[in-house]
């Protein structure tokens, strides 16, 4: 049997072995806890140093506190100004190495600007807006503009537009010359640029496609102003007062401290102001005239699509001596970039193939306007389902509605209409629309009208009473398509809209003048693009009245059509025109249920 003694040098022997195997599997784990790397990179020696002066160098090299990074370099570093190859840019740990691969003007500031590139390894922390400065002269150039650029049709700031100065100052400059300095703007669309030589200088932004600093491409936005960046001098007078040791007087009510004046020193201090400004940008318009598209989906429709609204009426012809004069009928769209021909000769449309030549207006190299033709070959191809079609072809008219059986038509609205394909004859008599007061139906009073630009598009024109149940009837024949098909039977019961479900805004509009007339718009919010919900155009000051609104937020913008065509029209930088200007209500307009919103809008107050 084991003795107590041996029995404890066992006992201790066990844990001691216990003890060895968990400490030789256990892990070394970084440390938990602690608050996050929030702190950007700090530099802890450069050389040559920033700013420095008469600079021969072609390395740069600049030692942070920490392992760094580049993020998205080609996109952020810009120099300024422009070289003929940008620096070579190389992290080594924690080292930023800069190389030279171009010449560098003599007596000049060079910036070159990294925007959030450098950031510390292992957060991503950047440091905001770095750049290095220095100079092949005596002196650094201190001189800076600063700005934002926005769209001249939405006022949303643009990123990643380019703002160029050049010294010298024919219109044709930014075509042909790259600039003196650059910079590069923001998310927040917002620009600035440093370390500029006193002078003048013409201004140009542009989103460059092609990245070359030169204004050469079509499709390219761009912004501008007529007059010359100066650089005002300022002086300012300072007058400093020194006192001698104060005397009391006292008098019955209060005690006065009378100083008696020893010195006056008078300073002088003179700086430049910084120019501060706002660009619009547009988009000219001179892309030259092209054919974008051309489909043919349905066998008697040809569609043909532009990049621009054509400047005169297309020529459409088959060399095929068959063909009578009337053997389609012509659609354009609202915008007049897309043109659809509906063929009514069934000898034609049911070709598999059509050889077809196609004239239209398009821009030379001059931008002179010339016929040009294109020579097509469109084709259809008949699937299972044609097949199937052809065996049963349609005998009633395609057609939708913007109302539903018990559905709820809004007091402003019209019934729609949208059929397949264009409609040639509609016989009002057929319709029907009756107002139900507790089975007691009686007819009212309405207009039939077909859309002019879209022969597809009908529309039954009424005054809707608040709150009211109606039934709609049409009957076989009311409507005709230019193929023969008619319609079937059509009975739709719905009600209107309640009047105090509705918002009305009433905009106080002051400020136009006889330069221009207003557009006045209501836009519904969205990500991409605005909607237009309601437009008016108004020639003098007046309150704007908006009404039958539902319960949602608009936005209230403005166009100053200063040509009085109804749009808003682009700038053209040659000719020195800048776009038509718009303007926005600093605010959204909430509209609410029976409830009239007010707002006031001077058009002088921008």
């Amino acid at each position: 049997m084991m003795n107590k003694i041996n029995y404890r040098i066992y006992l201790a022997g066990i844990i001691l072995l216990s003890i060895f195997i968990m400490g030789s599997c256990a892990k070394i784990v970084a440390p938990t806890g602690g608050p996050k790397d929030e702190t950007p990179p700090k530099i802890v020696e450069i050389a040559p140093a920033n700013y420095s002066t008469s600079f021969e160098s072609d390395e740069i090299n600049i030692k942070f506190n920490e392992f760094i990074q580049l993020k998205d370099i080609n996109n952020n570093l810009i120099m300024s100004p422009p070289v003929d190859e940008k620096p070579e840019i190389m992290v080594k740990g924690k080292v930023l190495n800069i190389k030279m691969k171009s010449w560098l003007k003599d007596s000049t500031t060079y910036n070159i600007y990294f925007g959030n590139s450098v950031q510390d390894y292992n957060e991503g922390n950047p440091i905001e807006n770095f750049q290095y400065v220095f100079s092949t002269g005596a002196y650094i150039d201190s001189l800076s503009i600063e700005g934002q650029i926005l769209d001249a049709f939405t006022l949303f700031p643009q990123e990643g537009i380019y703002v160029m100065l050049y010294d010298t100052y024919e219109d044709s400059v930014p075509l042909k010359n790259i600039p003196r300095y650059l910079s590069k703007t923001n998310k927040e669309g917002f620009f600035k640029i440093n370390n500029i030589s006193e002078n003048q200088y013409k201004v140009f932004c542009t989103d460059d496609l092609n990245k070359n600093f030169i204004y050469d491409m079509p499709n390219e936005k761009i912004a501008f102003v007529d007059s010359l960046i100066r650089f005002n001098l300022i002086t300012e007078v300072i007058v400093d007062t020194l006192f001698k040791s104060d005397t009391l007087a006292v008098n019955m009510d209060s005690t006065i401290a009378n100083k008696q004046i020893d010195t006056i020193i008078t300073r002088i201090n003179k700086y430049y102001e910084k120019p501060k400004y706002v660009f619009m940008l547009f988009e000219e318009d001179k892309k030259v005239q092209y054919l974008t598209n051309t489909k043919r989906n349905q066998k008697e429709k040809l569609e043909f699509m532009f990049n621009k609204p054509i400047k005169d009426s297309l020529i459409l012809s088959i060399n095929d001596s068959v063909v009578h004069k009337d053997w389609f009928l012509k659609e354009v769209n609202t915008t007049n970039d897309t043109i659809l021909y509906w063929i009514t000769d069934s000898l034609i449309y049911n070709r598999e193939q059509l050889d077809v030549l196609l004239s239209y207006q398009k821009e030379d190299s001059n931008l002179v306007y010339q016929w040009a033709t294109d020579t097509l070959n469109l084709k259809y191809f008949v699937t299972k389902k044609d097949k199937n079609t052809e065996e049963q072809p349609d005998t009633l008219i395609q057609y939708k509605t913007n109302i539903k059986n018990n559905g709820i038509i809004d007091l402003n609205n019209n019934i729609r209409f949208n059929f397949e394909r264009p409609i040639k004859n509609v016989d009002q008599s057929k319709f029907s629309i009756f107002s139900v007061v507790d089975t007691i139906e009686t007819p009212i009073e309405f207009s039939v009208s077909q859309d002019k630009a879209n022969l597809r598009k009908m529309d039954i024109h009424t005054k809707w009473a608040s709150d009211t149940s109606y039934k709609l009837i049409v009957l076989p024949g009311a409507f005709y398509d230019i193929y023969g098909l008619t319609n079937d039977t059509l009975e739709i019961k719905f009600k209107s809209q309640k009047l105090d479900f509705y918002g009305k805004i009433l905009a106080n509009v002051v400020g136009i003048d006889s330069s221009f007339q207003l557009i006045t718009q209501l836009i519904v919010p969205g990500k991409d693009k605005e909607q237009v919900f309601l437009e008016k155009i108004i020639q003098n000051d007046q309150i704007v009245e908006f009404s039958f609104l539902p319960p949602k937020e608009f936005i209230f913008k403005v166009i100053l059509d200063k040509n009085f065509n109804g749009k808003w029209d682009t700038g053209d930088y040659m000719n020195h025109i800048q776009p038509e200007e718009v303007l926005y209500h600093t605010e959204k307009v909430k509209v609410r249920s029976n409830w009239d919103i007010e707002i006031n809008f001077d058009v002088n107050k921008k």
